[in-house]
């Protein structure tokens, strides 16, 4: 079983809770490229329908991976795991490609707290090499709802003191990471 982590840019919410597309950040790809090194996922992928943005982080890839940036072995490894992908639906084909299983979906948000699945529930299924798990993030203000509906596993809202309802404002990178560690962190 693998984990494939995926930072959606399309669709996400905006400030107002529309519909949007947000850009692709190199911070992003930097920083979620080594943390999906750090904890063993499989594929990272980043998901924008905007194909400028979509050649942008290829370049990237492809300098880090492949090309004089691969002569830094840490970044060479990160981006080595990195695929671009225009939609939700072709990073699950992907994984089923790689796996031959298609992905259970996971997501989180700064807000969820009902029906949601406990971190070592999945941490679990991960152990006892279930099926793959794509663990979505949403740039912006969020997934969309559209894909909020699709997963399978709901994780709880990363909080601080206050709880999930009170001052919430993680980066993606971080809340990310602190997910990461939460399933599969020693």
């Amino acid at each position: 079983m693998g984990i494939f982590l995926g930072l959606v840019h399309h669709p996400v919410l905006n400030r107002h809770g529309e519909v949007s597309t947000t850009a692709v950040t190199n911070v992003d790809l930097h920083d979620l490229g080594r943390a999906g090194r750090t904890y063993g996922v499989e594929r990272f992928f980043v998901v924008t329908p905007i194909v400028l943005q979509r050649e942008l982080v290829g370049r990237v890839i492809k300098h880090w991976a492949d090309g004089p940036g691969a002569k830094s072995p840490s970044r060479q490894q990160a981006f080595a795991r990195m695929s671009v992908s225009p939609s939700l639906d072709d990073a699950i084909e992907s994984i089923e490609a790689l796996t031959g299983e298609k992905p259970k979906i996971a997501v989180t948000g700064a807000s969820l707290v009902a029906e949601t699945t406990p971190f070592e529930t999945v941490t679990e299924m991960i152990r006892n090499a279930g099926p793959p798990i794509l663990l979505l993030f949403g740039t912006g203000w969020g997934l969309a709802p559209e894909v909020m509906s699709r997963a399978d596993i709901r994780l709880p809202a990363v909080a601080g003191p206050e709880g999930p309802l009170g001052y919430n404002h993680l980066s993606v990178r971080a809340a990310a990471v602190i997910v990461l560690d939460r399933l599969l962190g020693e």
